[in-house]
């Protein structure tokens, strides 16, 4: 049927709008009961068979291509002229699927073997497009990314309209990525399993969402989280310009959310106006009615539009349970797959759009990105929000609840595999380096730091990401950071056993750097590591737990060893990156390549290392370091030196330890002393009370 289609076909008009309708589901939907390879198969078996299928009337007629009135000639010019349609109206099909691609060559082999070339120009797969962008997970740098102007990565200076317009372009190429295929597992399953791309897509709805509402929660006060709020909103106001009803849903499902909606003091705080507008918003994306709201003004808009995945993703879960695929006679049942291919044409749209209204931003893309990936669950997101608000009332629900617009295949996606974690740290921190580190040093200082801490809500303080406390963050600190910051198979090294304590000192967040107010029991202490943390901070820190251990073995060998103040007192790596910063400030152009100095010494590494003697003023500022290929290196003397201070070190610890020992068991023999005598003392007192007693009821008895 679908050959037959062309048998009234044009050059000039193609086909009738009703074969061609017919035509558009068939290639549409083959891939939902057979490969792209097992049709054009089919097409070719339907071309070789066609002397003994087809019966010609014309006497004598020799079936030669310049026969135009053979009926068979006509047949295989109608094959040809379905396959030439599918390419043109398809050209994904082939490009994904080296395998059809093969077959089709096969059909043009045939055609120039019988010397109809005419018919085989129509087959010809040379110029499908490439597709290669849809064999990709994340998304890539483009020439849409080459701009001139300089956008901001600070969250509190972005504006609304660029801010919508980014989470528009990474919505756009998440959402083209996906396949029919995944389509069809998911409607077939009910499942994610085995479909990264989707997930992937998911996952971002997920990520948005969160990300949302923890940057609202990262507030202290109700009206700076009403002012969050109200840029989000203007935000979703953009997005429904651009009409991505997908990300459009997934902010104001984060603002819905039971963790900011019983914020009851941060909505007070906001303007009637701003109310209002998401409280539009909400009625647009409710579930009402099936998304009635919402499916009436996709179906108005037109040109790009983003559909909201959720919705789409149900009607093939109910259309391909309630319909069967095959019909009596084991027949395919074209109604169903008709009304399938209206919901997937939808979904697939995008695929052959390239023009999008917005321009990225790929340094803001890839730091949205990370943001994005930071993975909390609800329930940690609720904790925070009953730290901003106690619950004052019954009203507030023990547990989070969904907000009204959110769907329910969103549940069970699991965070981000590290590989799209580390891709993500890796661009974003390039592009942080790129935009915030002015003087090209290589390293963000205090100041820039705080420049771009916004975008994180639950980021530490400088003094965390400062790794080795040499006062500047490199990418690798900063990288390493993030990446562990993520790593939920590391997430047990980061756990601390936090318990309420009393100081008596000045004492500091190690999260936010505030004091520890208060008379007694001012903040938490982890038994472990020992750091201490404001209530509402100990869930947020981003910490290693180290034990005491360890950090009194570090403290003591730097009081120890290292009594003055000089180049041994900095790690290996502060002083690798003491030379890095020395050597880039030194060059002109900011590189590291540094000329040779007369008045200093270089050591290069040969087969073997060769320590030599510093000239005079080099040897009185760096005794204790030698320099090869521009890194610092302690020398064996000094390495020596310090391994026997600290044996004397360790020495006069154990001499301490048992000098300690010896105190103690005279304590508690005093204790034990004490004890006894406060036994006999109870003793006699207790004899002595009861002898008065006695003593006053015989008087009272003589007296009466």
């Amino acid at each position: 049927m679908c050959v037959e289609a062309f048998s009234e076909w044009k050059a000039e008009s193609g086909l009738e709008e009703k074969q061609e309708e017919y035509v558009d589901v068939f290639f549409r939907m083959h891939q939902w009961f057979m490969t792209s390879e097992e049709l054009a198969q089919a097409f070719i078996d339907l071309y070789q068979g066609c002397d003994e299928t087809i019966t010609c009337s014309m006497v004598a007629c020799p079936h030669l291509p310049i026969n135009t009135d053979c009926a068979i000639q006509n047949f295989k010019k109608m094959i040809c002229q379905a396959v030439r349609y599918w390419i043109r109206k398809f050209p994904l099909h082939f490009d994904m699927d080296t395998k059809v691609t093969t077959a089709v060559k096969r059909l043009s082999s045939l055609l120039q073997a019988e010397g109809n070339y005419k018919l085989k120009e129509l087959v010809d797969v040379s110029k499908v497009p490439s597709y290669d962008w849809m064999r990709n997970m994340s998304v890539r740098n483009t020439s849409w990314g080459k701009h001139s102007r300089k956008v901001s990565l600070v969250f509190n200076h972005l504006e609304p309209k660029e801010l919508a317009a980014q989470l528009t372009y990474l919505e756009y190429k998440a959402f083209r990525r996906v396949h029919f295929s995944d389509y069809k597992n998911y409607a077939v399953s009910a499942s994610l399993k085995d479909q990264p791309k989707l997930e992937r897509s998911i996952a971002l709805f997920n990520g948005l969402s969160q990300w949302v509402q923890c940057m609202v929660l990262s507030k202290t006060t109700p009206q700076q989280r009403a002012d969050v709020i109200c840029k989000f909103i203007d935000v979703s106001k953009h997005l429904r310009v651009l009409q991505n009803f997908n990300t459009l849903m997934a902010i104001v499902g984060g603002l819905t959310h039971s963790a900011l909606a019983r914020l009851s003091k941060t909505i007070s705080c906001l303007p009637p106006e701003a109310q209002k507008t998401l409280m539009d918003l909400t009625e647009l994306l409710s579930s009402n009615n099936n998304f009635s709201n919402y499916r009436k003004v996709y179906h108005q808009c037109c040109g790009f539009k983003i559909p909201i995945l959720g919705v789409h993703l149900k009607d093939l879960i109910s259309l391909h349970t309630a319909l069967p695929d095959r019909v009596d006679g084991n027949l395919l049942n074209f109604r169903k797959m008709a009304q399938l291919a209206v919901i997937l044409r939808e979904l697939t749209r995008l695929q052959g759009q390239d023009n999008i209204p917005v321009d990225a931003n790929m340094d803001l893309v890839n730091t949205l990105r990370l943001s994005l990936d930071l993975y909390h669950t609800e329930d940690e997101i609720y904790e925070l929000s009953l730290a901003r608000e106690p619950r004052g009332s019954l009203s507030s629900p023990t547990t989070p609840t969904k907000p009204v617009v959110f769907a329910d295949w969103l549940s069970g996606i699991s965070p981000p595999d590290p590989n799209t974690i580390n891709k993500h740290v890796h661009d974003m921190v390039e592009a942080v380096f790129k935009n915030y580190d002015h003087d090209k040093d290589g390293f963000i200082s205090h100041e820039e730091f705080e420049s771009i801490a916004g975008n994180f809500p639950f980021i530490d303080s400088f003094c965390v990401l400062d790794a080795d406390k040499d006062g500047m963050i490199s990418k690798r600190e900063m990288k390493t950071y993030f990446i562990r910051a993520n790593s939920h198979a590391l997430r047990n090294s980061f756990k601390h056993a936090f318990h309420e304590t009393t100081y008596f000192k000045p004492t500091f967040c190690i999260h936010c750097t505030g004091l520890l107010w208060g008379i007694i029991k001012q903040g938490w202490k982890c038994k472990d590591c020992g750091i201490n943390a404001h209530k509402h901070c100990k869930d947020l820190v981003v910490m290693e737990c180290r034990s005491k251990g360890s950090k009194r073995t570090e403290s003591m060998s730097n009081v120890y060893l290292n009594p003055g103040v000089g180049p041994h007192d900095l790690t290996i790596t502060a002083k690798r990156k003491i030379s890095q910063r020395h050597q880039k400030r030194s060059s002109p152009s900011h590189t590291c390549q540094q000329s040779t100095q007369t008045e200093g010494v270089v050591m290069r590494r040969t087969s073997s290392l060769r320590v030599m003697n510093s000239s005079a003023g080099t040897q009185h500022n760096h005794r204790d370091v030698a320099i090869i290929d521009g890194e610092y290196y302690e020398e064996q003397a000094l390495l020596y030196e310090r391994l026997l201070k600290a044996e004397e070190a360790r020495e006069k610890l154990i001499e301490e330890n048992s000098r300690l020992r010896s105190k103690l068991e005279v304590a508690n023999d005093q204790i034990s002393l004490l004890k006894s005598h406060i036994g006999v003392i109870r003793q006699n007192t207790i004899a002595f009370i009861l002898e008065q007693m006695d003593a006053l009821h015989m008087q009272r008895d003589t007296e009466v």
